[in-house]
């Protein structure tokens, strides 16, 4: 429950202190005394957005803080929280804490260790439920009715299996149209993927194929140079006519040192040396020689070569900058072919998966139905039990399950009925409901859920809104057997609610020195029969309004 809520330089109120009990406790106030800024307070604890206008003028900065206490009862979002953040409670209680500065930037922490503002609002969730005017309006809208009967039938596991089916449709019905697509692309680009992958295929290109063409192209261009110059060392090693020759001196160099070498042993070595070099110049002579015979010039397989090379780079410039690129556009070509082969196959397939995956979805969809409408039929007989104990005796409230387009929340639309008055025909609350009533159906289906749900503290804004006399006995009642498995905080302006009240807390605005201030203060005995009797006449000293107010006090103690 809510222990304890501070409030520094928010809005009117300068520094505040409230300290909540169990049971039913109501906040009145004369109109702009500052009981909505309560309620705002507290919004900005479950994690809404902050206000730099928020902060009290002159202040730099505006801190709300509020301690609950949890007990041993701990929620399991909470309690896997402070798991995961080394975070332990406090006696059992639990304390957040958020700041707003004045240049717009807001910090917020849970236990003391700073936290962000969906920390705040998980664990908020878990700890308060606030029912203002805007949940009446929320509650005419389909989806937010649809979410109030999953969370009262208990139906999140169906709710997964169903949606975990319907998020596999569509992702298939995005694949099949993705598929379809590169399909109708592949068929407009076959004609030519298939005239590219023949051309390149029948020039037979091979890796590196081009600098070899290139090299060719370069030797046989070079033919004439390259034959005057084997001439010419054939020559000098052989000798021309009347010419010396290299290997006939080499011959006769070869036969003095031999001469010489029988006489000193010593020039053995030069004689072997000199017969290998005249043994390899020869065959060097005889190779060249063979390699002149050979050697010839022809333009044919010079144009052959270079028509080849030119083919090769008309190809590149077409298919790719070089020949690796060519072949890889080549095998790109030819997959993009098979699939365009092999695409109605795989369209086939994907379309009867499709089909597999929309019977199992629409089999999860009528279970989820079907648990809806049994938890239809529960909460609409609660409810409407509820509102015959607030003044709405007549009344039949039905909720409507109907077929609807599938949608991630399933092929059900959830219609909220009410005939408010006998002979009528049931008909939409959004349609029909005043506003009195809605804050009857509001409070009716607080009550239902409230048995079925974790949070501990319940927060009524303007559930008086609309109503008045017996009604708003009946009203008050509800609250109070409410806060008997709940800690119920309710703002009214009803001086048949506020009496029902454990406690008492009063708002008042003052103006010191041209400041306006907001003072909030729980009030017991004669200073809240005069509340009473404000609420009652708008006069706080009226004798009869007093004794009024006496009298409804007594009857509740």
């Amino acid at each position: 429950m809510l222990e304890r809520l501070e409030i520094h330089h928010y809005a009117l109120i300068d520094d505040v202190t409230i300290n909540f009990g169990e049971g039913f406790s109501v906040i009145t106030g004369e109109t702009g005394a500052g009981k909505s800024i309560i309620l705002g307070a507290l919004g900005l604890l479950l994690g809404e957005r902050s206000d730099a206008q928020a902060i009290r003028s002159g202040c730099e900065s505006a801190t709300v803080s509020a301690t609950f206490f949890l007990g041993d009862s701990v929620p399991p979002i909470i309690e896997g929280y402070l798991s995961e953040n080394a975070l332990t409670l406090d006696d059992g209680s639990l304390l957040l804490s958020r700041s707003v500065r004045s240049n717009g930037r807001s910090s917020a922490s849970i236990q003391g260790r700073a936290a962000t503002r969906s920390d705040l609002a998980m664990l908020g969730e878990e700890l308060l439920d606030i029912s203002a005017q805007r949940d009446h309006q929320s509650l005419l809208s389909p989806a937010n009715q649809l979410l109030v009967l999953d969370a009262f039938g208990n139906c999140h596991q169906e709710k997964r299996s169903y949606q975990e089916l319907y998020r596999e449709l569509q992702d298939l019905e995005q694949e099949r149209q993705q598929l379809k697509k590169r399909l109708q692309e592949s068929e407009r680009e076959a004609e030519f993927l298939k005239f590219a992958v023949d051309e390149i295929t029948k020039a037979d290109v091979q890796l590196g194929e081009d600098d070899a063409l290139a090299e060719q192209i370069r030797t046989i261009s070079s033919f004439e140079q390259i034959y005057d110059s084997l001439s010419l060392a054939t020559d000098l090693l052989h000798g021309s006519e009347g010419g010396s020759s290299l290997l006939g001196s080499l011959h006769q160099a070869g036969k003095q040192i031999g001469i010489a070498s029988k006489s000193d042993p010593n020039l053995t070595d030069f004689h072997q040396r000199l017969e290998s070099s005249s043994i390899e110049l020869e065959d060097i002579y005889e190779s060249l020689r063979d390699y002149l015979s050979v050697m010839s010039f022809s333009q044919i397989e010079l144009d052959q070569l270079q028509g080849r090379l030119a083919l090769l780079q008309r190809l590149k410039k077409k298919y790719g900058y070089s020949l690796e690129a060519m072949l890889a556009f080549k095998a790109e070509s030819e997959e993009k072919l098979l699939q365009s082969e092999q695409g109605e196959d795989l369209l086939l397939d994907l379309e009867k998966r499709l089909l597999k995956t929309k019977a199992e979805m629409q089999k999860a969809a009528s279970v989820l139905t079907d648990v809806r409408k049994r938890a239809a039929l529960t909460l609409q007989q609660e409810i409407e039990e509820t509102l015959r104990t607030l003044g709405m005796k007549e009344a039949l409230f039905t909720i409507d399950v109907s077929e609807a387009t599938p949608s991630i929340n399933g092929t059900d639309a959830i219609a909220f009925m009410i005939c408010a008055n006998p002979g009528l025909e049931s008909r939409p609350i959004k349609d029909v409901a005043s506003g009195g009533e809605l804050s009857r159906i509001m409070l009716a289906l607080k009550t239902t859920l409230s048995h079925h749900d974790r949070v501990g503290t319940l927060i009524f804004d303007e559930v008086d809104a609309g109503i008045g006399g017996s009604v708003a006995l009946s009203v008050a009642k509800q609250l109070k057997r409410l806060s008997k498995s709940h800690q119920v905080l309710v703002i009214t302006h009803l001086a048949s609610i506020a009496s029902q009240a454990d406690a008492h807390l009063v708002v008042s605005k003052e103006v010191t020195e041209g400041m306006s201030f907001s003072h909030i203060q729980q009030v017991e005995g004669p200073r809240r029969e005069q509340e009473i009797a404000r609420m009652l006449s708008g006069d706080d000293s009226s004798e009869v309004s007093l004794v009024h107010a006496k009298q409804m006090l007594d009857v509740t103690k």
